[in-house]
């Protein structure tokens, strides 16, 4: 997930991610429908494409995670 401020990379997301995510009221982040249920992502996550076609969300550690 790109920074709030990279426009242009949110663009290409939004593309990219198509019918399949939906902007969230919390800034920078998307819900990604996944093979077990819409997931939230943040600045800093990972969006991934499998083979079979389906995205699934790798969350990466935040400070208030600790």
């Amino acid at each position: 997930m790109p920074p709030p401020h990279d426009a242009k990379s949110w663009q290409k997301l939004w593309v990219w991610l198509g019918e399949d995510a939906r902007s969230v009221a919390e800034a920078a982040a998307v819900q990604v429908r996944t093979p077990e249920g819409p997931v939230v992502a943040h600045c800093g996550d990972w969006i991934v494409l499998s083979h079979s076609g389906a995205f699934h969300v790798a969350h990466a550690v935040r400070a208030c995670d600790a």
